[in-house]
C-alpha cells in the first residue's frame, strides 16, 4: 500500500531546490505566489479576505501610526495553502500580538506539522524560530529582516536557506535558496510568516 502524499508533494515542492516568492500587493486577502524558478506557480498562501479587512480597520480606527500597526497585528489571521489547482492542501493559522505573534501549519486533517515564532525588537531587529509539534528545534534566523536578505539556519546553527532580492523585473518578489538538505515547506512558510510580519 503506498503511502499518502505528503504536504511539499502536495503542493509541487517535490525535487525542487530554487524558489520565488511573490506578494500579491492588490489581494483582498493579503496573500503570496510561491513558484518554481521558471516562474510556475507551485502554490498559493492565500489570506482571508474579511480578516484582513477587520484588521485593517482596526488599525485605522486607532489612528494609524504606531497604535494602529500594534492593533493590526494583534488580529488572528487564517491563510489557505492552496496546489496550483485551487485545492486547499493546509492552513497557516496565526495567532497575533503586539510585538509577538505565533503561526502554525496544520494539515486538512487538522494535524500541526510546524510552529513559528516571531518576536519583534528595536531598530527593525526581529528574532524567528520554528520548532516541530513535539518541539524539537528546526529553524531560526534572526536581526534586520526587514530587507528580503537573510540566512535560514537548521538546529545544527548552518545556513540551509537564503532569502534574497529576486534579480528578475518582478515587483515584492524574492528567491529563497534551499542550500542544505530540507524539506523545502518549512524555509518556504518561515519565510512567508516573517514577510507577512514585516509588512503589517
Amino acid at each position: 500500500m503506498a503511502a499518502p502524499p505528503t504536504l511539499s508533494q502536495m503542493l509541487g515542492l517535490h525535487g525542487q531546490q530554487n524558489f520565488l516568492v511573490q506578494h500579491q500587493m492588490l489581494s483582498l486577502g493579503h496573500s503570496y505566489r510561491v513558484m518554481d524558478s521558471n516562474k510556475s506557480t507551485l502554490f498559493m498562501v492565500q489570506g482571508d479576505a474579511g480578516q484582513n479587512i477587520g484588521g485593517n480597520l482596526l488599525g485605522s480606527a486607532l489612528g494609524g501610526g504606531y497604535l494602529g500597526r500594534m492593533a493590526t497585528r494583534s488580529v488572528n489571521m487564517t491563510y489557505a495553502l492552496n496546489n496550483g489547482s485551487g485545492q486547499r492542501c493546509a492552513t497557516l493559522k496565526k495567532e497575533g500580538g503586539s510585538n509577538s505573534s505565533t503561526f502554525t501549519l496544520v494539515d486538512n486533517a487538522g494535524a500541526p506539522h510546524v510552529l513559528i515564532t516571531l518576536n519583534r525588537g528595536l531598530m527593525a531587529g526581529m528574532q524567528a524560530s520554528a520548532v516541530y509539534p513535539n518541539g524539537q528545534p528546526l529553524l531560526s534566523t534572526s536581526g534586520n529582516l526587514m530587507r528580503h536578505n537573510f540566512f535560514i539556519k537548521n538546529a545544527q546553527g548552518q545556513d540551509c536557506a537564503k532569502v534574497h532580492e529576486a534579480w528578475v523585473a518582478i515587483r515584492d518578489t524574492y528567491n529563497i535558496d534551499m542550500l542544505a538538505p530540507i524539506d523545502p515547506i518549512f524555509p518556504l512558510i518561515f519565510a512567508v510568516a516573517i514577510d507577512y510580519e514585516k509588512v503589517k
